[in-house]
């Protein structure tokens, strides 16, 4: 990549510094990276398959320390660029061309400067005339910006090709045909056809080896990222096919599912960046660490969010709220919407969005009525204090036959009694169970329950009680000191007398009443 990057900007004279010099001959370095920047066109190798190791790989046919970097191919002659490791007195140990390679550069390029060209080197050569950019000319440029929607073309056309015997078939047999390249798969694998179709085309432009390298890397890293992006869609997929499935047999776990796949989308993401970053030559490996470290730096101020996370988690394993529950949550009552990684969206009945962190929910009493099999109707209501018995025995009686016989109401557990007096009524007390879970249908059964009362105590002959107060109209004639005086006086008399004692008295010692005839 050095050597590359050198005669790019023909800094000759630091390219041939990564050429290994044979003991004892003097050659023209300078002249000997000109010959090999010569022959680029004919070395065919991929860099970006090279080693990062800097005591590189051991190859069949080479001695350790070695390794093959390309070949040249001139004349039908095929000769092995080589790169040796060596140990330079001022940079240690460094990889550089070989002697044996660097002495048969001369060679290689008389041979090709003696060749007749070929249709297609006049072809090459005259599209590699002119101003250059980035080490491209003009043709190759826009052969490039060509290739682009052309390989869009060619992966569209050949996904129509690929479904045609389906769309045929299908329609033979009147049938509605969806192929995949019309679902959400198509989208994610013309892509990848459209990148290698594009990669190719751009083989066969010839760019300069050094961008070439660079190029096939953002290649890769887009095609790492239509694989991420197909393999999501796939995972959607399934999940979606789970929630169905769970939804339709009543299984629950649907929220688990779909923080199952928020949670699979963020780990796919963090995968690909780490791989296009590998891809771009940077250490994943210290990279995790930092993010290890980070992390860990991250989770200590971020513990709120982490609570909430962990107590999303926690709800939704424990299976206390899902999607669709109808909760009530301190004193709000409503719908869960969503359960996301932080908090709980719930609607409440006056279409008011409730947000509720999953920390604070999953350490809080709330209420989960979706599991009721039975709602309760426990209603008082009074019968007037002119009720008489006999028809309050009536109304009794027939309340009780139309709660047995209601067809949406539990009789093993209906009941109603007379509990108390109530002023001037008579109050009772129904106690009921509606057979069912929805509270919709629970108030149209609550609402035919009250009416048929109300029915039955119009039979009876007698009314519901209204709230009633007494009003008593008195007038006192005030203190009457005189009497009060007469009556003190004639007790002490007749305490003083044998003819009456009071229980206990300490006279007789008896707790005898003696009274008079």
């Amino acid at each position: 990549m050095g050597f590359l990057k050198s005669i790019d900007r023909q800094d000759f004279a630091t390219a041939a510094r990564y050429l290994q010099q044979t003991p004892g001959r003097k050659t023209d370095s300078a002249q000997l990276a000109r010959e090999l920047e010569a022959l680029r066109p004919r070395f065919k190798t991929s860099i970006g398959l090279l080693s990062d190791d800097p005591n590189g790989t051991i190859e069949p046919g080479l001695p350790p320390g070695q390794v093959r970097a390309g070949v040249v191919e001139v004349g039908g002659t095929t000769t092995d660029i080589v790169l040796v490791r060596v140990d330079d007195p001022v940079s240690g140990k460094i990889w550089l061309i070989s002697k044996q390679t660097v002495a048969s550069l001369p060679k290689l390029y008389a041979q090709m400067g003696s060749e007749a060209p070929t249709a297609a080197d006049r072809i090459s050569t005259v599209a590699l005339r002119g101003r250059r950019l980035l080490g491209m000319t003009s043709a190759q440029w826009l052969g490039w910006l060509l290739s682009i929607p052309v390989s869009w073309l060619l992966a569209w056309l050949l996904g129509t090709f690929l479904s045609m015997p389906r769309r045929v078939w299908y329609k033979l047999r009147k049938l509605p045909c969806i192929t995949i390249w019309q679902s959400p798969l198509g989208a994610p694998l013309r892509c990848i056809i459209a990148i290698l179709m594009h990669s190719f085309f751009v083989y066969l432009l010839g760019p300069p080896i050094l961008y070439r390298v660079y190029y096939v890397r953002f290649m890769l890293a887009l095609l790492v990222g239509s694989l991420a992006w197909l393999v999501s869609r796939i995972i959607d997929r399934g999940f979606s096919h789970a929630v169905r499935h769970t939804r339709t047999h009543r299984g629950g776990g649907e929220s688990i599912l779909i923080l199952m796949q928020r949670l699979t989308h963020v780990v796919m993401l963090i995968v690909v960046v780490l791989i296009a970053l590998a891809l771009f030559g940077v250490n994943v490996k210290t990279g995790l660490a930092g993010i290890g470290i980070g992390g860990l730096a991250i989770a200590l101020a971020a513990q709120k969010s982490l609570e909430n996370l962990v107590g999303g988690v926690s709800l939704l394993m424990d299976k206390a709220i899902q999607v669709g529950d109808f909760c009530k949550i301190g004193d709000q009552v409503g719908t869960v919407e969503d359960i996301g990684l932080r908090s709980l969206k719930l609607r409440t009945l006056d279409q008011n969005l409730l947000v509720v962190p999953n920390g604070s929910l999953a350490q809080m009493q709330f209420e989960n009525m979706r599991e009721r099999s039975k709602l309760l109707i426990n209603q008082n209501f009074s019968l007037r204090i002119e009720t008489q018995v006999e028809q309050l025995r009536f109304v009794l009686d027939r309340v009780k036959s139309m709660l047995e016989e209601h067809p949406n109401l539990e009789s093993e557990t209906s009941r109603v009694r007379v509990i108390r007096f109530a002023g001037a009524a008579f109050e009772l007390e129904l106690f009921a169970y509606g057979k069912t879970g929805d509270w919709t249908e629970f108030t149209a059964i609550r609402q035919d329950v009250i009416l048929k009362i109300a029915e039955i105590v119009e039979a009876a002959g007698t009314r519901l009680a209204a709230p009633t107060q007494l009003t008593y109209l008195s007038r006192d004639a005030g203190v009457n000191a005189e009497r009060a005086d007469d009556i003190v006086r004639h007790v002490t008399e007749l305490r003083a007398s044998d003819a009456f004692q009071f229980p206990g008295d300490a006279r007789t010692g008896t707790n005898n009443q003696t009274f008079p005839s």
